[in-house]
């Protein structure tokens, strides 16, 4: 129960991070850790939208310490790497998001602010589908495992090069939905487009990946009780490149970007589960 609390705190809490991004109220309390000067501050749509994430950021750590107390004590060996990096990661987290604020956001300290986030609630993930005690603490790259780890990271890196995209300001580089300024290959490659384009090759790519391994998985007997995770994981794609147009052709919609990168996470959530659930199925020793 634990772990599926604090996947679903941190889950919100990066998508209210992006919700912040997306109504410019990344500023809106510009000290830390008090937010203009005080514990509570005055009621303003902005500043409000920038306390509660420090709020749910509080209580997500606070809920993360116990659940990795927890592992620490079930987890074998070097399994307990899980908890410790998790634990050290969001020390360095809280540190990066008071930089963050004090430095006015650089874009390249908001964009590792985002993947240690990002990091973190793939390893909060972890310890929610390997519980220590009923299904064992595993680890493994072979065969289809291996597979879901890498669509995971392949995952992983499309979502911070989207993170790069927004907070460098590329979002719009390509104003135009399947084409990139009125072309397949946009006639132009600055630093803004070629970013932009990237993040739209990747996604495709990515899209391909998924198909395969769902048919994949759909043409294996013994995959059976893989199937409706990939089913969904091919579904959430397709809404994924659909949501991805519809941030573009809102303008960079601040419930547009949430619900597309809500899917994405999403997404890794079902992909830790498919991977625990091979492992269950092999019968991989801790």
């Amino acid at each position: 129960m634990l772990g599926r609390v604090t996947v679903a705190l941190f889950f919100v809490l990066l998508v209210w991070g992006n919700l912040v991004a997306g109504v410019k109220a990344g500023l809106a309390c510009p000290d830390w850790p008090l937010c203009r000067g005080a514990v509570l501050p005055p009621l303003q749509f902005d500043v409000w939208m920038e306390f509660i994430h420090r709020v749910i950021a509080a209580v997500a750590t606070i809920c993360l310490i116990l659940l990795s107390q927890k592992r620490l004590r079930s987890y074998p060996g070097t399994a307990k790497t899980v908890p410790i990096a998790a634990l050290g990661l969001v020390a360095v987290e809280i540190a990066f998001g008071g930089l963050v604020v004090l430095l006015e956001l650089p874009v390249q300290l908001t964009v590792v602010h985002f993947m240690i986030g990002l990091t973190v609630f793939l390893l909060v993930c972890l310890m929610a589908a390997f519980d220590g005690e009923n299904i064992p603490a595993r680890f493994s790259l072979r065969g289809y495992a291996g597979i879901f780890l890498a669509v995971g990271v392949l995952l992983y890196c499309q979502a911070s090069l989207g993170a790069y995209v927004r907070h460098a300001g590329a979002g719009l580089a390509c104003p135009d939905f399947p084409t990139c300024l009125g072309a397949w290959l946009p006639p132009v490659f600055s630093e803004m487009v070629l970013a932009h384009f990237s993040h739209r090759l990747l996604a495709y790519c990515l899209a391909l990946t998924i198909g395969a391994l769902c048919a994949a998985i759909y043409a294996n007997p013994n995959l059976a009780g893989q199937r409706r995770g990939a089913a969904a994981l091919l579904i959430l794609a397709l809404i994924q490149i659909g949501a991805g147009a519809g941030v573009v052709q809102s303008g960079l919609h601040y419930a547009a970007t949430a619900l597309h990168l809500a899917v994405a996470l999403a997404m890794m959530m079902i992909l830790v589960g498919m991977y625990s659930t091979e492992l269950s199925r092999r019968g991989e020793k801790p």
